[in-house]
This record gives C-alpha cells, sequence and structure tokens, in this order.
C-alpha cells in the first residue's frame, strides 16, 4: 500500500507520495521515487498497487502524447490493457489491484486538474472496495478516468480525519498544499491495511505542477524508518504537530 493525495487549487496542482518499498510486507527501500514527471509535458503520474507499474506507464504515456490533454483522453480500455499487459508480464498473472493518479496543466483550458482510475483485474466491484477500500462507497469507484478536485488514497475514515484535526470544508485556494497534504499522509501512515501492517513512510515527497511546470521536493522525513524493519508510527499530538508546521 502507497499513500497519494492531490490537492488542484486555481494556478497548481499538488499531489503527495510517499517512498516506500517493501516486498511481502518487509521494507527493502525507504528513498523509492512514486511520483514520476511524465517526459516532454507538464504531467506527472502515481500509483498504488505494484512499485513499477507507474514507470511503465509514464514511459507510455510519453511516447504516445505530447500534452496532458491526450493523456486524460485515454479511454478506460486503454489504462485497463496496460495494467493487465503488465500484470500477464510482470507479475506473473497475480491478482493486483491499483489506483492511478495523474495530475497536469490542461492546455486546451489552461488551468490545472487531478484525475484517478482504480483497476483491477480480477474480482467483483463490490468485493473489490470492501477488501481494499473500506471507507469508499463502492458507487464512488472511479472505474473509469474521472477529474477530482481533492483526493487521498487510501481514504482515511471522516473520525480520523476529524480526531486528528484535519480541516474540512476549506476553500481549496485558502489551503496550504504542503502542510494539509503532509497532516493526510500522517493521518494516512497510522492506518493499518487489510493484513494489519503499516505502509507509509519513508518520505513524503511533494510534486507541484503550474503553469510553468513540473517541480519536486521532499517536505519530510521520518528517520525512524529503516529498511528490513517494520514500521512502527509514533503517536501523534495533532494538535502540537499542527501548531508546529505552521510555526516553522
Amino acid at each position: 500500500m502507497s499513500a497519494i493525495s492531490a490537492l488542484v487549487q486555481s494556478n497548481a496542482v499538488h499531489m503527495m507520495t510517499d517512498t516506500l518499498l517493501y516486498v511481502h510486507g518487509k521494507v527493502v527501500q525507504t528513498d523509492f521515487p512514486k511520483c514520476l514527471p511524465i517526459r516532454g509535458m507538464r504531467a506527472a503520474i502515481a500509483s498504488t498497487g505494484p512499485a513499477s507499474f507507474s514507470y511503465l506507464l509514464a514511459e507510455m504515456l510519453a511516447n504516445s502524447c505530447a500534452t496532458f490533454d491526450q493523456v486524460v483522453a485515454k479511454d478506460r480500455e486503454w489504462f485497463h490493457g496496460a495494467f493487465d499487459w503488465y500484470i500477464e508480464h510482470e507479475r506473473v498473472g497475480a491478482s493486483e489491484y491499483a489506483t492511478v493518479v495523474l495530475v497536469g496543466w490542461l492546455e486546451a483550458e489552461d488551468r490545472p486538474a487531478a484525475f484517478a482510475i482504480e483497476l483491477s483485474n480480477g474480482g467483483e466491484k463490490l468485493k473489490w472496495v470492501r477488501e481494499n477500500s473500506a471507507h469508499t462507497d463502492p458507487d464512488s469507484v472511479a472505474h473509469d478516468l474521472v477529474e477530482l478536485p481533492i483526493l487521498a488514497n487510501p481514504t482515511p475514515p471522516i473520525e480520523d480525519l476529524l480526531a486528528a484535526g484535519w480541516p474540512i470544508g476549506v476553500n481549496r485556494d485558502s489551503r496550504d498544499a504542503e502542510l494539509d497534504l503532509l497532516h493526510m499522509m500522517e493521518i494516512q501512515r497510522r492506518r493499518r491495511a487489510t493484513d494489519g501492517i503499516y505502509y507509509v513512510g519513508g518520505h513524503a515527497v511533494l510534486t507541484t505542477v503550474t503553469r510553468e511546470g513540473v517541480s519536486q521536493r521532499a517536505v519530510h522525513r521520518w528517520r525512524e524508518d529503516r529498511a528490513g524493519k517494520k514500521i512502527r508510527p509514533k503517536p501523534m499530538d495533532w494538535t502540537g504537530w499542527r501548531a508546529r508546521r505552521v510555526a516553522a
């Protein structure tokens, strides 16, 4: 499980990803890039699920598209076809699922945007959602590429957001993208996956796309995370944490 969150504002779109790479629940790398700029355009891509799938998609999209507009014009069959090919050739037909998130600048409308699509190579929609996205209404799963103003995957339940003091009902342009997306990732970090293991950590990397281009920077490092060790999130004083980040 990876963590992705995104926020669209009037002059930029931001995406935050973690950098943990793991095999069978064991951390093997803490600085694995998960959000990739798409070569030749103002856009970036990230994916949950198999770690290298976004690398394949980034290359395929760079080779077949010149703009972000062309990327998001791809239909569901294109994305599902790429996913099925990847699973067959790279994962030996294993049952897999992934959430693909695309952020970029739409040339025709001269604005930033974020899109997402859910991919799975087996299982009914309701069963898949219940097992892998427990707090999402099955009717809300993005089986087609859909545009979203703000997103988080995995999506924490509302009780977790309220308990952590994550600001709800705030105008998107009034948000501090770095602070609010890192706050979301700290909440995601403290959610166990269905196997009871914590999977979010390493570094928090913020990718921003504007009219001028794509920029990326690490905004936080969880120094306690180590390859070969289990992820053990520290207890959090949410009020104090946010106050310290605002003051920094």
